[in-house]
């Protein structure tokens, strides 16, 4: 009787959903870190993006699109975008007062967006 009122105990339930309840806050967290890092790093390369593109997921998905900035013009930004949207990005793109950045960077910058993009899946 014991042995079956300890597998069924109230107290061992909670105990899961309260430890199910702190995973998720902690990949909130470290999600919001990730895309927090995704645009003040690639802020210096396109700074206007941020007033346009507010979704953390939307601007890693466009990030990874893109890569350069200079892509944006070349690159159907429609899957990820609404269409208003588009030509906005695309002239603030054209006209962006960023900093250039290497292949090294956006290599890195990309391998960040990829974080927030699966974890967002999760």
């Amino acid at each position: 009787l014991n042995r079956h009122t300890l597998k069924f105990s109230a107290d061992k339930i909670d105990v899961m959903v309260i430890q199910a309840i702190a995973l998720l806050d902690d990949l909130d967290k470290e999600l919001n870190m990730y895309a927090m890092r995704v645009k003040e790093w690639y802020g210096w390369h396109f700074p206007e993006l941020q007033k346009h593109i507010n979704d953390n997921l939307q601007y890693a998905r466009l990030v990874l699109l893109m890569g350069f900035r200079q892509n944006a013009t070349s690159v159907d930004l429609s899957s990820i975008l609404e269409e208003d949207k588009v030509d906005i990005v695309k002239q603030a793109a054209i006209h962006s007062m960023g900093v250039g950045l290497t292949q090294g960077d956006v290599d890195h910058i990309k391998m960040l967006c990829t974080e927030v993009v699966t974890s967002s899946e999760y």
